[in-house]
């Protein structure tokens, strides 16, 4: 063998040497795990590709709703259609079905999404349909009270592009999850969210649809299509997008106006929570007949109302922290938001709330006719002069599905007393029979 073949045979073995770990750097880049690509330390753009999205949205949809044994809670994925306005998912069982039967398939998890709720202490695991009516020490939920269950909707497997330096990001998550409000009566399914930052904004949107219904007939149920909403806007000056981790983030809601439509409840602007989510997703929400519970409209749900701070990671496989939450027995604390604590329930002779309509309200008792004396009954004096007259609608705002008055009255009665604390209804029927009791003794005194 020649020296010149030698030489060059030995060049060529040195260059394939040298080729070789570059070729397995780039390959292992290639098709390396599925983590966020690392970022610059100087804030270039990267890209992520498996983003994690966690928000509980606002305190009222982790709370007991007013109708009784109702709750405000979520469900992973699409639950089934009902069929018919009125209906719940009762609190026995798994709650696959609706009181009527019709599958309902309320999950914790579907693909990517999936309902995870606050522990003693602190974690958070993943949600059981008991606990949608339990606050974290699993002490039942009461309207009255000021805890919540404290559930977070979470989403996995967000891809996009991030860039720092321009403060520019967008960030796509594929998956559904529901909002239900008193168990079902009303609810809404929310879909393939996306981050979208610009110069001069950033939203949360996503495809929301569900079923309108009418506060005056609740056999009425329509579905309607998906519209594409702002869930979310957030504070764009103040919002930094860093170059590793993620963030959290406190949407607008105190102080912002609506302009509700002439038809509907007004946007009550006194106090110290008083607000509302943004305009398109009000929109749609109006369509589907639940407006009022994503504003201030007077009631005393108004203060858990306000929506709670989000929190977005680059990577799901290391989410960054979250925002302290304070005992849900004092009112939520955040940098950005100030939820004040519950106000007293307002009677219906209150003036501060808007009015609202009656609905199926029942008629006057007529004049009974003499007869012999009535035992004396207890004062009742936390029941409105209206519960005497058959009309009871006391929830605020008002469900659009059914009114209490309905629910009295309807299968959802029956759904109700097969609650794990059938108490709470007899003690509410008691209360009923008691004022008409007293209504029938003033009609006699004035015949006398």
């Amino acid at each position: 063998m020649s020296i010149r073949h030698q030489v060059r045979t030995a060049g060529a073995a040195l260059a394939l040497a040298l080729a070789l770990p570059s070729a397995a750097l780039l390959l292992s880049g290639a098709v390396g795990s599925s983590t966020a690509a690392a970022p610059s330390a100087d804030g270039a753009a990267f890209t992520v590709d498996d983003a994690q999205l966690r928000w509980g949205i606002n305190n009222e949809s982790n709370n007991a709703a007013f109708a009784p044994g109702t709750f405000n809670f979520f469900s992973a994925g699409e639950v089934g259609d009902p069929g018919e306005g009125g209906k719940t998912l009762p609190r026995t069982g798994t709650g696959a079905t609706w009181s009527n039967g019709r599958p309902a398939g309320w999950s914790a998890q579907s693909g990517k999404v999936r309902i995870e709720k606050r522990q003693p202490d602190g974690s958070y695991a993943l949600a059981t349909f008991a606990g949608t009516s339990t606050d974290v020490a699993g002490t039942r939920l009461t309207t009255s009270g000021s805890t919540f269950s404290e559930h977070q909707i979470v989403i996995d497997g967000g891809t996009g592009t991030v860039d720092p330096a321009a403060g520019t990001a967008t960030i796509q998550w594929s998956g559904t999850f529901t909002v239900l409000y008193y168990s079902g009566m009303t609810f809404f399914t929310v879909s393939d969210p996306q981050l979208q930052v610009t110069a001069t904004s950033a939203q949360l949107v996503a495809n929301l649809g569900g079923y309108s219904a009418d506060m005056n007939d609740a056999s009425k149920w329509q579905k309607v299509p998906a519209q594409q909403v702002v869930l979310a806007d957030l504070p764009r000056a103040s919002l930094q997008l860093p170059s590793e981790g993620g963030f959290s983030a406190a949407p607008a809601y105190l102080g912002v106006r609506y302009d509700a439509p002439a038809d509907a409840v007004s946007q009550v602007r006194t106090g110290s929570s008083w607000g509302a989510f943004p305009a398109s997703f009000l929109t749609q929400m109006g369509t589907l007949g639940s407006a009022a519970y994503w504003y201030s409209s007077g009631g005393s749900a108004d203060a858990h109302k306000v929506a709670l701070p989000l929190t977005l990671s680059y990577s799901a496989g290391a989410p960054v922290a979250q925002p302290t939450p304070t005992p849900s027995s004092k009112p939520t604390a955040t940098p950005s938001v100030s939820v004040a604590p519950k106000p007293p329930r307002p009677t219906k002779s209150a003036t501060a709330a808007p009015p609202e309509p009656t609905g199926s309200t029942a008629p006057n008792p007529p004049s009974q006719p003499a007869g012999p004396a009535v035992p004396a009954q207890p004062a009742v004096p936390t029941v409105p002069a209206a519960v005497a007259a058959g009309a009871v609608q006391t929830f605020d705002p008002r469900l659009p599905a059914v009114p209490v008055v309905t629910a009295l009255t309807s299968p959802v009665a029956s759904e109700a007393s097969n609650s794990d604390h059938p108490w709470e209804w007899w003690a509410g029927s008691l209360l009923l029979l008691g004022a008409a009791a007293v209504t029938t003794i003033s009609s006699l005194k004035g015949r006398s």
